[in-house]
């Protein structure tokens, strides 16, 4: 497994990665919401390509194929981050969490912080976050619960 920058060119992979994550997804419980929020039929993956570029965006290869991606922005705001469930529980989701907070303790940014669901906050509290606020937010026409969390870094 090889953690490396985004590059030009690996937006087609990723979209598969998100089209593989989701469909296995629907099968773990996740609202319908919830999968049309994490990878909406109306992505643009030209823009994507723009903000991975943009950003700080590393991905995880198994064998030449794209099985993770993580992405951070300059003020530490994580808004992008999917593991393909085959490598679920295998240490892939902390290798690219640490990835990320490298860069931000890089940038002397103070705080991490982003929006999940209760499905997924299990991971980012191994990892050392905690919840700042729950919140019912408007998803696609229905009222989902996410959740706001954040992680204070230290050099």
């Amino acid at each position: 497994m090889e953690i490396r920058l985004y590059k030009k060119g690996d937006i087609e992979q990723i979209a598969h990665l998100l089209g593989d994550t989701v469909s296995i997804l629907n099968a773990e419980g996740y609202t319908e919401t919830e999968i049309h929020t994490f990878a909406p039929d109306s992505i643009h993956f030209k823009d994507w390509e723009e903000t991975c570029l943009t950003n700080f965006t590393v991905v995880a290869e198994s064998n030449g194929r794209i099985v993770g991606i993580a992405q951070i922005d300059y003020r530490g705001h994580i808004s992008c981050f999917y593991c393909h469930p085959d490598y679920r529980g295998r240490g892939l989701g902390k290798q690219l969490y640490l990835a990320l907070e490298d860069y931000a303790k890089g940038k002397s940014i103070g705080t991490i912080h982003t929006e999940t669901n209760a499905q997924d906050r299990a991971f980012y509290f191994k990892v050392g976050f905690s919840t700042v606020q729950k919140q019912q937010v408007l998803l696609n026409g229905k009222i989902e619960t996410t959740f706001i969390i954040e992680k204070e870094l230290t050099n």
